[in-house]
């Protein structure tokens, strides 16, 4: 799993009856080269600093999931007082505290560290960002940020990665930028740039408007994935074509191993106007592995958050919430052959504010330390968090976290190194509420 606080070597290197429909399978219009390998060993004198990031989407490939454990349905919390309404959250460990960034609506930045004794102000660089801008947090032991790049040459909807030691990013022509190297690519202007144990950089490319839905903050949505090495030098290595007529109807795609062959996968949300979502994925050659039931009307959305072992006997689901914006339901889809077939379902759960581009506002993880995970996702109303949980019966909501307000952020998280989870919520009240699992 892959923790919120992903760590990095700086030298080292997110109610209709359903119908099937066929989709086929992407088309490779970049040649591959041979498979990415790691860098090679630091040499026994280098001392390599630690640096913790910060994702909005708990980690940097587009997976909503986060390790360590939780107790969170006894423990205590703490309320901030914030200068405004905070749209944005991302936090990193230090030690036996958690330090806090909250974005703004009106793009000032608050930082804060957060433990047991209470909340302490302390500086952030910058203290202020676009607040189209999703926040990436970084920490080096010394100096607490935000990974930004020149306005004026960076895309405002997304942010920057830093891979193999690079800064990485996207300029408002649609290029990818990885130190001094200019690919290309025709970037979704609010990307996210997922990256890859290899640094290898996955990304929505090819913006169209030929579906009209237009509910994640614009009316563009991607018709491509791009995959880009860093090792042993930065190259697009494939351009992922989706069927003519469908769009990915998303931000990222999920990276992550799906089927258990210790390979990642591609999973999106492909959507037409006369079939609406549809669940699909793909090896990284483009390939089609399996694919999910179409809603089966056009303009309805299924929001995919997270791969990982929600089975009753650990086995590997892909969760999504389906028509977020609509009396949301819970969905979980486990692989059977070339199917995504749909194994459990709840209603009353939201996962996204139309027209908004946080897609982040729900968390998988074992929230209360029994060794389960649980999905964690507000009910419609956003007052509240559910922990939805699977079992032979389908999906149960075990417990709840009142808010005392509305979400107005992403979820955020924290894992320490002794593997305890920090959990935070923005809310309209001007309120950052974070709870400490070790307490």
């Amino acid at each position: 799993m892959k923790s919120f606080a992903f760590m990095l070597l700086t030298f080292c290197l997110v109610s209709c009856t359903p119908t099937p429909t066929a989709i086929a399978t992407f088309t490779t219009t970049v040649a591959p080269v041979e498979q990415a390998t790691l860098p090679p060993p630091l040499p026994p004198t280098a001392q390599p600093k630690i640096l913790y990031f910060g994702y909005t989407q708990s980690s940097s490939d587009g997976n909503h999931l986060i390790d360590g454990t939780g107790n969170l349905p006894k423990a205590a919390w703490i309320d901030i007082p914030l200068g405004g309404t905070p749209v944005w959250l991302a936090a990193v460990p230090d030690g036996e505290t958690s330090l806090w960034a909250a974005v703004l609506a009106d793009g000032r930045v608050q930082a804060f560290r957060v433990s047991a004794e209470g909340a302490e102000p302390i500086a952030i660089v910058p203290d202020q960002l676009n607040p189209s801008t999703p926040p990436l947090l970084l920490f080096d032991g010394d100096q607490l940020q935000l990974l930004a790049h020149a306005p004026d040459s960076a895309s405002p909807f997304t942010h920057p990665i830093q891979v193999q030691g690079e800064i990485a990013f996207i300029d408002p022509s649609g290029n990818l930028h990885v130190g001094e190297v200019i690919l290309p690519v025709n970037a979704l202007p609010d990307a996210r740039l997922l990256q890859d144990e290899f640094g290898r950089i996955l990304l929505l490319s090819g913006p169209s408007e030929i579906y009209s839905h237009g509910v994640l903050g614009d009316a563009l949505e991607a018709t491509q994935i791009s995959l880009v090495e860093t090792h042993p030098v930065t190259q697009l290595v494939h351009v992922f074509k989706i069927p003519e007529g469908r769009v990915i109807e998303g931000i990222a795609p999920i990276w992550a191993d799906l089927t258990g062959d210790g390979q990642r996968e591609i999973v999106i949300t492909l959507s037409d106007a006369t079939h609406g979502a549809q669940l699909a994925v793909f090896d990284e050659t483009g390939a089609l592995i399996a694919r999910s039931d179409v809603i089966g009307q056009g303009y309805r959305w299924r929001h995919q958050i997270a791969v990982a072992p929600f089975g009753p006997h650990g086995e590997m689901e892909l969760v999504t919430v389906l028509t977020p914006h609509l009396g949301g339901i819970v969905e979980f889809y486990q692989l059977t052959g070339d199917h995504l077939r749909l194994t459990a379902q709840l209603g009353g759960y939201t996962s996204h504010v139309i027209n908004s581009r946080n897609l982040d506002m729900a968390l998988a993880g074992d929230f209360d330390g029994d060794g389960n995970l649980e999905l964690l996702t507000p009910n419609q109303a956003r007052t509240e968090l559910g922990a939805i949980r699977r079992d032979e019966n389908g999906a149960t909501v075990v417990w709840s976290l009142p808010l005392q307000g509305v979400l107005s952020s992403n979820l955020a998280s924290a894992t320490s190194d002794d593997g305890k989870i920090w959990l935070g919520a923005g809310l309209d009240t001007g309120m950052l509420r974070v709870w400490l699992s070790d307490q």
